[in-house]
């Protein structure tokens, strides 16, 4: 084989390399690029939880049972207002002025509020709190009872844990709570924990 024949081989050798490691460094920049776009994805999605309408009223405060959204406020029509639930216990009083009802669900899920028509209204109402332990029923940002511990808070990241005598046994509370507007008070979302999983979710407004 000739001078230039062997020169020209070592060429196409080189820029054949050359190639194959152009290629590779191809596609571990497209490989990049993606996993760049997933990693700002997430971070356009957290940043976007976190300026949600968070207002005493808004959806945030919300339980949600079988495509059937219940959410703080006021509340048209007879109980289970489209839930699908039987209630099993149905209480109304009067207090301090204010006329009250209390609903059990017949999955154990409590409604309290106030009558908005007085002693006589046995429908309407404005709806204050809310009490689950049942895993049907999911928050606007899809927790559940049942969820561990962990992943709720990777959720709710605003949740702020609470004071619990019953710590050292194994129970922890985390409250997430809104924004508050004047004359309107707020609403929070409180998650019981037991042995790293949650057992409860109460939904309250609390009045300003």
């Amino acid at each position: 084989m000739g001078l230039h024949a062997v020169m020209g081989f070592h060429v196409m050798e080189y820029m054949g390399r050359m190639v194959r490691k152009t290629g590779i460094a191809v596609v571990v920049a497209l490989l990049m690029l993606v996993l760049m776009g997933q990693t700002e994805s997430r971070r356009h999605t957290a940043s976007t939880l976190g300026t949600v309408d968070a207002g005493p009223w808004s959806e945030e405060f919300s339980l949600t049972r079988d495509n059937v959204m219940v959410r703080l406020g006021v509340q048209n029509g007879a109980f289970p207002w489209g839930t699908g639930l039987a209630s099993t216990n149905v209480d109304f009083w009067r207090s301090a002025g204010q006329d009250f009802f209390e609903i059990t669900g017949e999955d154990g899920t409590v409604f309290h509020g106030v009558r908005r028509e007085g002693t006589a209204d046995t429908s309407n109402g404005l709806l204050l709190a809310m009490h689950t332990t049942s895993p049907d029923w999911h928050t606007r940002r899809g927790v559940g009872v049942g969820m561990p511990m962990g992943d709720t808070l990777s959720i709710y990241p605003e949740a702020k844990a609470e004071y619990d005598a019953h710590r050292q046994a194994g129970t922890y509370r985390y409250t997430y709570s809104g924004t508050a507007e004047s004359g309107s008070g707020f609403s929070c979302i409180s998650f019981v924990f037991e042995n790293n999983t949650l057992m409860s979710m109460d939904i309250t407004h609390v009045s300003g």
